[in-house]
């Protein structure tokens, strides 16, 4: 099949939507929080750790995790770190906006039963598909922990309601960790790779997942092959 055979098959087959944007919401310097809603209501919610891919601007695609999801919208994180046609387009988008996405697409799922805590390392908008994969881990009754790096503490999306989710679940750490921490921050301070060295025993009886940008996701996994993780046990999601 030619390449422009290809394309057109890809854009005319594969599974998509026109859904509508229904809330956005800037967190701190970095982040866009962006609610869209579906054309119609389905049975289940999008899959634990799946994406989405909105054609940005009606033509470029990227691709997003589903950070929240229910049987009539899904919600996304997007960063303006990098100033990509994704980030300006969200940035500026309004409600009632509309955006054909392609998806769901599930292949960073949440294992379950697997006898083992969960870690969940994540960088700025990383956090997203851990945001449901710890309320599976909660209600599972595995201890799980979630370290989240960010530059700055306004800057750490849903944290609030995670300071919250760890007070009432003594099961659940959540340790954001900042690079670049204003003075009275009284938190962890440094690169989330920190954690793994302090705590090498905690990473070896885990399953451990990852979601960032590229260097954080080589520092976790050359830092997680130093302390003795087998590899089975560690899950990267690919497009972080």
């Amino acid at each position: 099949m030619s390449i422009s055979k290809t394309i057109k098959h890809w854009f005319a087959e594969a599974p998509h939507f026109e859904g509508t944007i229904v809330d956005t919401e800037r967190i701190g310097s970095r982040i866009q929080k962006v609610t869209i809603a579906l054309p119609e209501p389905v049975e289940t919610p999008f899959p634990i750790g799946s994406y989405v891919q909105p054609m940005t601007w009606g033509c470029v695609p990227r691709a997003y995790s589903v950070a929240l999801a229910d049987k009539q919208s899904f919600t996304l994180l997007v960063s303006f770190s990098g100033g990509g046609c994704g980030s300006r387009f969200f940035r500026d988008a309004q409600d009632g906006d509309k955006v054909v996405c392609y998806g769901p697409y599930d292949d960073f799922p949440y294992r379950y039963r697997t006898g083992r805590s969960k870690v969940f390392f994540a960088t700025s908008t990383g956090v997203a598909p851990f945001r449901r994969m710890i309320d599976e881990a909660i209600g599972e009754g595995v201890d799980v922990a979630l370290y989240l790096g960010s530059p700055k503490e306004g800057d750490v999306a849903f944290k609030a309601e995670l300071e919250e989710l760890s007070r009432n679940n003594p099961s659940f750490t959540f340790c954001p960790t900042l690079s670049n921490p204003d003075p009275d921050w009284k938190g962890a301070h440094g690169y989330v790779t920190d954690h793994i060295t302090q705590n090498p025993d905690l990473m070896r009886k885990s399953d451990v997942y990852i979601c960032g940008i590229p260097p954080m996701t080589m520092g976790v996994l050359a830092a997680l092959e130093k302390v003795g993780v087998p590899e089975k046990q560690i899950f990267v999601q690919k497009f972080g």
